[in-house]
């Protein structure tokens, strides 16, 4: 389900001109580089092999060549309740952002303008996921410049640089939810009359 909650969100959001990398869910992937193990984040849309060239893993981490990378991670879903027969969910994504000013006009910017593009992108009254109905997006929390963002992740020293000024970095909390009629699942043909 957050998979696909969180694609959606990447088409509201893959015209805001500033974004450069944006990928939607990630699975956190442990490799071992000269006997250290190294987590990245590494979309779920991905294949995912050992003979993975090893820049398939950087291209989600800070790096000075882009102006930004923007991607998911998943923070589960939770039924809430059944009303005669729609049954009622709640998902959490964890949006991550990180910026480079330098590329993305100088000086240091200000996270809070990005912060309200991607709010504004995101819709404002509820939608229709394929069997995922009634979709509402609230961004319940945010962080700007927190360790914990990246605390999952075990960057090599070239990259972590890059979460130093002048470069940024925040989350987004986006809590949606969501209910879901079984019939129409396993009936798609009679959805409309569900």
């Amino acid at each position: 389900m957050n998979n696909k909650i969180a694609n959606v969100i990447v088409d509201y959001i893959k015209d805001l001109t500033w974004i450069e990398k944006l990928a939607g869910l990630t699975q956190v992937v442990k490799i071992s580089q000269n006997g250290v193990e190294k987590r990245y984040p590494v979309s779920c849309a991905m294949a995912f092999d050992n003979a993975c060239v090893e820049g398939c893993y950087d291209e989600l981490a800070p790096n000075s060549a882009y102006k930004s990378v923007v991607y998911f991670e998943d923070g589960g879903f939770n039924f809430v309740k059944q009303e005669r027969n729609k049954l009622y969910y709640d998902s959490t994504l964890r949006l991550i952002a990180w910026l480079n000013y330098n590329k993305l006009g100088g000086g240091c910017g200000s996270t809070g303008n990005y912060i309200i593009d991607i709010i504004s992108a995101m819709p404002s009254h509820p939608v229709n996921i394929e069997d995922l109905l009634g979709a509402n997006f609230r961004v319940v929390s945010q962080a700007i410049r927190s360790e914990d963002i990246f605390s999952k992740y075990t960057y090599n020293v070239y990259a972590t640089q890059y979460l130093m000024l002048p470069f940024d970095f925040f989350s987004l909390e986006i809590k949606t939810s969501f209910y879901i009629i079984p019939e129409c699942v396993e009936d798609t043909e009679g959805c409309e009359e569900c």
